[in-house]
């Protein structure tokens, strides 16, 4: 039997959509596992809490899954600055979560659709961290949603990026190479589905960096891709104002309250991010040619498909 958190009624049916036959998991998720075991580069979480939220966001193609998952040890271990396992007791990760740069709402889009989460990238300072460490932060929220969220896992994630407070200095963090990096990890190493990306308070130095994002995306997410400018009007049309936190003048928990739940939640995960430190990949193993990573993450690459047997 499948050790994994049963589902409400309506996630149960998306889940069903997706492809999923309750009878077949447990056979499911030995096949991936077994395929885990026999890659001798790959160190993976094995648990099957983990491996499902792979199949399900991809509905239930056991190559996909696979893919995504040598996909992200494999991103994880290159570029541990971004992906690795973070250090929950680190005063640098704290203060980071606790400005609210980076939010995922407690309450999903119309009580049990996708998750909504909420970048505000104005509220760090440029001279005491990285736009890495930010990602670095924003990445292990993901990684706990991952492991927990099943509406984030079956529903997807409409993303909010708010440019409030945002100066110049922060959009020249976000270097064609980093872009590049968050990109892949999005749409080919995490199986948590963007369903739409919404942008406001935009400033005058957010045009060129989402002009050299976009080409970088797939021609699905480009279409799911909102520019609303300072038109909170727009924005709400499509995410109605109850589901926005109280400060933006909606119903969806107020953003001290929601910084609280997630510093609770990083102490929770203190010894699971610890143990991932034993994940990922050693490339000096993988069968067949090894990765050329300067040219698939240059500033003209992209980041092509692994050889996954």
């Amino acid at each position: 039997m499948a050790n994994i958190r049963p589902l409400n009624e309506e996630l149960q049916k998306v889940a069903i959509e997706l492809g999923e036959v309750p009878s077949r998991l447990a056979d499911d998720l030995a096949a991936l596992k077994e395929w885990i075991h026999q890659q001798p580069h790959l160190r993976a979480n094995t648990d099957d809490q983990f491996l499902v939220a792979f199949l399900r966001g991809c509905k239930y193609s056991l190559e996909r899954a696979k893919s995504k998952i040598d996909r992200y040890f494999t991103m994880k271990s290159k570029f541990p600055e971004l992906f690795g396992p973070i250090d929950v007791d680190n005063p640098r990760v704290r203060e980071l979560l606790r400005t609210g740069t980076w939010l995922y709402l407690p309450t999903p889009l119309n009580e049990n659709g996708p998750r909504i989460g909420i970048m505000r990238s104005g509220l760090y300072s440029v001279d005491k961290f990285s736009a890495e460490e930010v990602m670095h932060v924003a990445h292990a929220l993901q990684e706990i949603s991952l492991l927990e969220d099943d509406h984030a896992i079956l529903q997807g994630v409409i993303f909010i990026g708010d440019f409030e407070k945002a100066t110049m200095a922060h959009m020249m963090q976000m270097t064609p190479s980093l872009m590049k990096k968050m990109t892949v990890h999005s749409e080919e190493a995490v199986p948590l589905r963007p369903k739409a990306q919404h942008f406001i308070n935009t400033i005058a130095g957010f045009e060129p960096i989402f002009n050299m994002v976009k080409p970088m995306m797939s021609a699905k997410q480009q279409k799911r891709l909102y520019v609303h400018g300072n038109k909170m009007d727009s924005l709400i049309k499509e995410i109605p104002l109850k589901y926005l936190p109280k400060e933006y003048g909606g119903e969806n928990g107020s953003v001290e309250e929601i910084i609280a739940e997630w510093d609770k939640k990083l102490d929770q995960y203190r010894d699971y991010f610890k143990r991932s430190a034993e994940w990922g990949t050693d490339e000096k193993l993988r069968p067949g040619k090894a990765i050329d990573f300067e040219s698939l993450f240059g500033i003209d690459g992209s980041f092509r498909k692994l050889d996954v047997d």
